[in-house]
C-alpha cells in the first residue's frame, strides 16, 4: 500500500483539488490519499465557510480516502508552522511514503535548494537583522533568500511556493523524509476571484457566497456536485459564519483584561498590547478594529490569528510547549473504506494516538479542569475553536459538537 499525504484547508473543496489527486494518480495509480486538512478556523485566522466534519466529507466523496484533523495550534498560524505541523503529523504516522502538492512553480531541485538555504545560519542572521529594523516577515524572507539562491523574488512570494518551500523545509529535518510530488498549478491563481473555465480559486468561491456576485451562478462548473449541493443550500439560507459576530465578545475581553495578562498572549509583543486596548476603546467595527492595528509589521492575516490566540487563551508559553512536543494526535474527520485500511496501519505503527472517539480522551467537563496535560490541552483547543465558531453563526451553532459528532464514513 503506497500513501500519500496532502495537507489542505479544502475551503471549499473544488476542482483544482480534484485536479491535483488525478495528476498524482496518473504517476501513482495505486496511491491512498490521506488529507491532514484545518479545522473550523484557516491558516490565515479566518471562519471556514463550513464546518471541519463537512468539507472533510467532501473530500472523501471526491478522491481522498482519509482525512485528519491539523490541530488549531499549528493551523492557525504562519506557513512556517502550519507546514511543519502537518508534516510532522504524517511522519508520526509511519505509514506515510510521500507528500504531494500544488505550487506556481515546480523545480523541485531548485525549491529545495532554497528550502536548505533557508535552514542555513546565515539565512538565520540575516532574518534576524532584518526583522530588528522593522520589516514584515514575508517580506523579508523572499528577499533574503533570492539574494543568496539567485532565484527570483517572483517565486518567492508565490502563495503555494511559499507553502511548498516550507513543507520541503520541515520533511528535511526528519531521518527518513517522505518523497515528494509537485503538481503544477492550474488557470486559477491563489487569490484570483475570477473563474478560469472549470477552475476558481477558494478565495474566488469564498467572495461569491459572501458577495452574492453574478460568479455564483457559474459555481457548478469549478466545484464537484457534492459541493455544489452543500453551498447551494447554505446560500439559499444565508447559514453563513461571520467574525464579525463575536466582534463584542473580543472588544469585552480586551476592555476587561490587565496589560499583564494581554502581554503573555502568543503574538503580542513589542507593546501591542497598549495599541489593542486603545484599538478596543475606539473601534466601532471589526473592519475598524483591524484597521486601527494594521501596519507593515502586523497585516492583516496577523491580527485575525492574533484575536483567535486572544479569545482562546492561547499564551506564549502554551506555544512554545506545543512546538517542542509536535502533533500528539490524529483525530479522524472522514474516511472510505480504503481509509479503512489504512486507519489499521496507523493504528499498528503510529506514534501517536489515533482518535476517533473524543470522549475517550476528553469530555466538556474534564476540559473545564485546572490541570490538563499537554495532550488534552492540545485537544481542548481543539474543542474550544469549534464552540468559538458556532458563535460566527445567526442563530448560534450547537455546544458540544466535539463530543457528539462522529468521524463520516462513506461507503461505496
Amino acid at each position: 500500500m503506497s500513501i500519500t499525504g496532502i495537507i489542505s484547508e479544502y475551503n471549499p473543496f473544488h476542482n483544482g483539488h480534484k485536479y491535483l489527486i488525478k495528476k498524482h494518480k496518473e504517476k501513482f495509480p495505486d496511491s491512498y490519499f490521506i488529507a491532514v486538512m484545518s479545522g473550523n478556523f484557516t491558516q490565515r485566522g479566518e471562519t471556514a465557510l463550513v464546518n471541519k466534519w463537512q468539507r472533510a466529507k467532501l473530500a472523501v466523496a471526491n478522491g481522498i480516502d482519509l482525512v485528519i484533523e491539523l490541530p488549531f495550534v499549528f493551523t492557525v498560524r504562519s506557513a512556517q508552522y502550519f507546514a511543519k505541523g502537518g508534516i510532522d503529523l504524517l511522519q508520526k504516522l509511519h505509514c506515510v511514503d510521500s507528500i504531494c502538492f500544488g505550487s506556481e512553480y515546480t523545480n523541485e531541485k531548485e525549491l529545495t535548494f532554497i528550502a536548505q538555504t533557508a535552514q542555513s545560519e546565515k539565512f538565520q542572521q540575516l532574518l534576524k537583522t532584518s526583522l530588528s529594523d522593522g520589516q514584515s516577515y514575508a517580506a523579508t524572507t523572499s528577499k533574503i533568500l533570492s539574494n543568496l539562491t539567485g532565484i527570483s523574488e517572483n517565486i518567492l512570494k508565490a502563495p503555494n511556493a511559499i507553502l511548498g518551500i516550507e513543507y520541503l523545509k520541515a520533511n528535511l529535518n526528519y531521518p527518513q523524509p517522505l518523497q515528494v510530488n509537485i503538481i503544477q498549478r492550474v488557470k486559477a491563481e491563489h487569490n484570483d476571484l475570477n473563474y478560469q473555465e472549470n477552475f476558481a480559486s477558494g478565495t474566488a468561491i469564498r467572495h461569491s457566497l459572501y458577495t452574492n456576485n453574478n460568479n455564483f451562478s457559474k459555481l457548478k462548473q469549478v466545484v464537484p456536485n457534492e459541493t455544489f449541493s452543500l453551498l447551494q443550500e447554505i446560500h439559499q439560507k444565508q447559514d453563513l459564519p461571520y467574525l464579525d459576530y463575536i466582534f463584542t465578545t473580543l472588544i469585552t475581553k480586551l476592555r476587561l483584561a490587565k496589560i499583564e495578562e494581554l502581554s503573555n498572549i502568543y503574538g503580542i509583543r513589542e507593546g501591542l498590547e497598549y495599541k489593542l486596548l486603545k484599538a478596543a476603546n475606539e473601534a466601532t467595527d471589526l473592519a475598524d478594529f483591524y484597521q486601527q492595528l494594521k501596519s507593515k509589521r502586523y497585516p492583516l492575516t496577523n491580527l485575525q490569528r492574533l484575536c483567535l490566540y486572544l479569545l482562546l487563551n492561547i499564551t506564549k508559553e502554551m506555544i512554545q510547549t506545543f512546538d517542542d512536543t509536535g502533533v500528539l494526535y490524529a483525530r479522524i474527520l472522514a474516511f472510505n473504506d480504503k481509509g479503512t485500511q489504512i486507519i489499521k496501519q496507523m493504528k499498528k505503527n503510529a506514534s501517536i494516538p489515533i482518535i476517533t472517539k473524543t470522549t475517550s480522551y476528553l469530555d466538556s467537563k474534564k476540559r473545564c479542569q485546572q490541570k490538563l496535560t499537554t495532550f488534552e490541552e492540545m485537544l481542548a483547543i481543539d474543542t474550544y475553536a469549534t464552540e468559538l465558531y458556532n458563535l460566527c453563526f445567526k442563530p448560534f451553532k450547537p455546544y458540544g459538537q466535539d463530543f457528539t459528532t462522529s468521524p463520516y464514513y462513506l461507503q461505496r
